[in-house]
């Protein structure tokens, strides 16, 4: 989950592991969809439960099977 300020504009995030193995951002407040995976060169090979991603410095970084895909997201 991030937000702008810690309490405002929350944006859940979640990875679509074992399925288009994208990821996907939804306004805490709605649930609408902001972020649907991107284009094609964003797809994480080998995604599985558990998989978890960090916020950092703008970005949201996954880990997997050896490589580290850094989002920059809206």
């Amino acid at each position: 989950m991030t937000s702008t300020d810690g309490t405002n504009n929350v944006v859940v995030w979640g990875i679509g592991c074992e399925g288009d193995q994208r990821l996907h951002g939804f306004d805490g407040d709605t649930g609408a969809a902001v972020f649907k995976g991107g284009g094609a060169s964003e797809l994480m090979a080998g995604t599985r439960h558990f998989n978890t991603a960090i916020a950092a410095r703008g970005r949201i970084y996954v880990a997997n099977d050896n490589k580290v895909y850094a989002f920059t997201v809206p």
